[in-house]
C-alpha cells in the first residue's frame, strides 16, 4: 500500500521506512527472524505523521496520518491559560511495544505554531524472545514554533530490547521541550533492571543542518550492573529533559531550573548549558517515579512562566 506524505510516495508496509538508518551494534546483535508475525507485517510497522499550523492565532492539526499500533484522535484545547494551544495524545491500541515493532513518528510544527504532545499512558516495552523494537521520532519546527513533547514514563519489561532515535530539526527562532522518564521495569513483579538493553539517542540540529546537541544513553543489564557506581547507583528512575531555545539566555534558564527543583523530592540532578547557548539539558535520578515526574513538571512549569507568564496545567489521563 502506498500513500503520499509531504509530496513523497511512501510504501507504508516497507519496514525500511520505519527503521533507523544506522542500528548500533549493541542492538543489531539481536537481529534475527521472528517466527510469528514478521518484521514489516501489518501491525508491526507504525507510522504517525502530524502537521500543525497556526491559523489566525490558533494552532490546528492539519495533517493526521496514522497506522496501528500508533494512533491520534482529535486535538484537544484544554489549557485555560493558553486556549489557542492544542493538546495531542498518542495512543497505542496494542497496549505497548512488541518484539519486531518498527515505529516512526514525524511531527512538523509550521511557522508560529504552538502545541503539546504527550501519551495517553505509560509506554510499555514488552518481553522479547527474539529480535528487538525501534522507534524514530522526527520533530521539525519552523520559525516561531513552540513545541512540548512530554510523554508519560517508559516501562521496559524483563528481556526487552529497545532502540529509540530522536531527531530534532529546529529554527533558531523556535523552542522545543522534550523529556523521557525511564523506570527500572515492573518492580511490583520483581522485574527491576532486568531489561536486556535500552538505548536512546537524541540529536538536534538547526534547519540548515548546524549541529546543536547530541546525547546517547545506553543501559544494558547484560553488559554492566545498572546499580553500579557511575551508572544508576542507588537510584531507580532516570529522566532526561531537553530545552532548545534562544529566546532566553541559557545561563539564566539553567539557574532558574536549578533553583526550581532543589526541593523537588528525593532526587539527584545535574543541568548544563548546551553549546552556543542553544538551551539546557537536565538529567534527573530518583527513587520513585512520582518524585521524578514532579521534578519534570516543575521544570515545565518554570519554563512556561518564564516564556509566557503562564502556569502549566495539570493534565488528566
Amino acid at each position: 500500500m502506498y500513500t503520499m506524505l509531504k509530496d513523497t510516495v511512501v510504501d507504508v508496509h516497507d519496514h525500511r521506512f520505519y527503521t533507523p538508518a544506522t542500528i548500533p551494534p549493541e542492538i543489531s546483535q539481536y537481529d534475527v527472524e521472528i517466527p510469528q508475525l514478521g518484521i514489516g507485517s501489518a501491525g508491526k510497522v507504525g507510522l504517525l505523521a502530524l502537521t500543525l499550523e497556526n491559523k489566525q492565532g490558533q494552532t490546528v492539526l492539519v495533517e493526521n496520518y496514522h497506522t496501528v499500533p500508533l494512533q491520534v484522535q482529535k486535538a484537544l484545547y484544554i489549557d485555560e491559560e493558553m486556549p489557542h494551544m492544542p493538546y495531542i495524545y498518542i495512543m497505542s491500541p496494542s497496549g505497548g511495544i512488541l518484539q519486531g515493532d518498527r515505529l516512526r513518528i514525524d511531527i512538523h510544527g509550521l511557522a508560529n505554531s504552538t502545541f503539546h504532545i504527550t501519551t495517553q499512558a505509560a509506554t510499555k516495552i514488552y518481553r522479547m524472545e527474539t529480535n528487538y523494537a525501534t522507534q524514530i521520532l522526527n520533530i521539525t519546527l519552523d520559525k516561531g514554533a513552540y513545541a512540548e513533547f512530554l510523554p508519560d514514563m517508559i516501562i521496559p519489561y524483563k528481556n526487552s530490547r529497545f532502540y529509540q532515535e530522536v531527531n530534532v530539526r529546529i529554527h533558531d527562532d523556535a523552542t522545543c521541550l522534550y523529556s523521557e522518564i525511564l523506570t527500572p521495569g515492573r518492580v511490583a513483579h520483581g522485574e527491576s533492571f532486568l531489561y536486556e538493553i535500552f538505548y536512546s539517542r537524541f540529536q538536534a540540529t538547526s534547519l540548515s543542518g548546524r549541529f546543536r546537541c547530541l546525547d546517547h544513553m545506553v543501559l544494558s543489564s547484560k553488559t554492566f550492573n545498572s546499580k553500579s557506581c557511575g551508572v544508576m547507583g542507588n537510584w531507580e528512575v532516570l529522566a532526561n529533559f531537553y530545552l532548545l531555545t534562544k529566546k532566553i539566555e541559557s545561563k539564566v534558564l539553567n539557574a532558574l531550573i536549578e533553583n526550581t527543583i532543589q526541593n523537588a523530592g528525593d532526587i539527584c540532578f545535574a543541568s548544563s548549558v548546551l553549546p552556543h547557548s542553544d538551551g539546557i539539558f537536565v538529567r534527573i535520578l530518583g527513587r520513585k517515579p512520582s518524585d521524578v515526574e514532579m521534578a519534570c513538571k516543575q521544570i515545565w512549569n518554570s519554563i512556561r512562566i518564564k516564556l509566557f507568564g503562564k502556569q502549566a496545567p495539570n493534565l488528566r489521563k
